[in-house]
């Protein structure tokens, strides 16, 4: 009966340390492209804002529709 619950306890071990450790993968499995749009953005919050000619994006400054917003 020993030998049953200590090779159970075992196996128990080894299944979360295995389910761990793919959900630990997932988590730090961000792309390059997510970081640089993250950076982009934060960028953006830090900085003044420009915004150039006229067009159909929305300027965060003024609220009037522009082409680029530096």
């Amino acid at each position: 009966m020993k030998k049953i619950l200590y090779s159970l306890a075992v196996l128990v071990l080894i299944v979360i340390t295995f389910n761990f450790s793919i959900v630990t993968k997932r988590v730090n499995n961000v792309s390059s492209i997510a970081l640089q749009n993250i950076e982009a953005l934060s960028y953006a919050e830090t900085t003044g804002q420009q915004c150039f000619f006229d067009g159909s994006v929305d300027c965060p400054v003024s609220k009037v529709k522009v082409k680029i917003v530096y």
